[in-house]
């Protein structure tokens, strides 16, 4: 993966793993212009928030882009932020990073928590997509560790917005974990963030399935650590 891809998939994780639609102890309009345009050192606490907070992520990209400054120049510049924004990536259960997420109330079927979570990005791309009980063909399965996280899902190409259902399914495909919720498409990828509680299940190998009505389930090779 090129340094391109992590920085997408960086930038993708930070633009939905902390939503804070209640705006709480967010910078004003004026320092996040500040910040954007990197006139503010690398060490101020503010990228800190910015970090674990969706909404002004958003919005410094968003001036950032129009300022022609890219993620790069950010990688580099304001090394404090990306620090702390680190994520769990896994593609092929490879590579780890760790960033503490803001809980937020999660709706019915999925785990409630008030503590900050870990985030885990599983990449379902590599794998060619089935769309029968047969278990999608990749490169290997993907990894989740046995705890309470939040979970972004990066859907194979071309995959629709709108809301999934998403399923756990144990060997003889009974369903563990149930759980919907929206897909969004940024920058060409469609994600869905979901926090998901994988302390019901024991370690082992399942299959993740997911669908959008009207389409078929689609099934991926999934262990629990």
């Amino acid at each position: 993966m090129s340094i391109e891809d992590d920085n997408n998939l960086i930038e993708n994780m930070l633009l939905h793993a902390n939503p804070n639609p209640e705006r709480t102890g967010c910078p004003s309009d004026e320092e996040l212009n500040a910040m954007a345009m990197l006139r503010v050192g690398a060490d101020d606490p503010r990228f800190i928030h910015v970090s674990e907070c969706s909404e002004c992520f958003a919005e410094l990209r968003a001036l950032q882009k129009a300022n022609n400054i890219g993620a790069a120049a950010m990688r580099t510049t304001p090394w404090a932020w990306w620090a702390a924004a680190a994520v769990v990536f896994v593609i092929g259960g490879s590579a780890w990073y760790f960033l503490p997420a803001r809980s937020v109330p999660a709706p019915p079927l999925l785990a409630k928590s008030n503590v900050s979570l870990p985030s885990t990005i599983l990449d379902l791309r590599p794998f060619a997509v089935s769309r029968s009980e047969e278990v999608s063909k990749g490169p290997v399965s993907l990894v989740v560790d046995r705890r309470l996280q939040k979970v972004v899902l990066l859907l194979p190409v071309a995959s629709a917005e709108g809301l999934y259902a998403l399923k756990l399914l144990d060997v003889n495909l009974s369903p563990l974990i149930s759980s919907n919720a929206p897909a969004t498409l940024l920058n060409g990828v469609t994600s869905i963030p979901a926090e998901l509680d994988f302390t019901t299940v024991a370690q082992g190998r399942y299959t993740l399935a997911i669908k959008r009505d009207p389409e078929d389930w689609r099934y991926f090779p999934l262990e629990v650590h």
